[in-house]
């Protein structure tokens, strides 16, 4: 599988989350694109990632105001999904989407909104 959600997000304090988790490309192979949803009954957070971008880990940031709708999360479990296109090297695109189940727990304090935004964060 080329990408995955961490087992276990962290609540913001603002109620939202900041989804990461591992991604595994082929060497000749680049993401243009991931998109996520993470939801629970009565709210959701929905980013995107714009590429092309490689790396081990994938992660984002979410503005709380504009990208999380409805309720703030609650410690618990919640539901994952992602879409991500990548390019080969030889020109050829994939989409690949996949859910699953995840945890979501408590994070430490509660603040302001400054500093949230998509990115992308490369570890090699």
């Amino acid at each position: 599988m080329p990408a995955n959600f961490d087992n276990m997000l962290t609540i913001d304090g603002h109620g939202c989350i900041s989804p990461a988790g591992p991604l595994e490309l082929r060497e000749d192979e680049a993401a243009l694109r991931l998109d996520v949803w993470v939801w629970q009954p009565g709210g959701a957070c929905m980013a995107f990632l714009g590429g092309p971008f490689e790396g081990k880990r994938w992660a984002m940031n979410p503005d709380p105001h504009d990208d999380h709708f409805g309720d703030e999360f609650r410690p618990g479990p919640a539901t994952a999904m992602g879409l991500m296109v990548t390019r080969k090297a030889n020109g050829e695109t994939t989409a690949f989407h996949w859910t699953e189940a995840i945890l979501l727990k408590s994070g430490e304090e509660r603040g302001s909104g400054a500093g949230h935004h998509s990115s992308a964060e490369e570890r090699g």
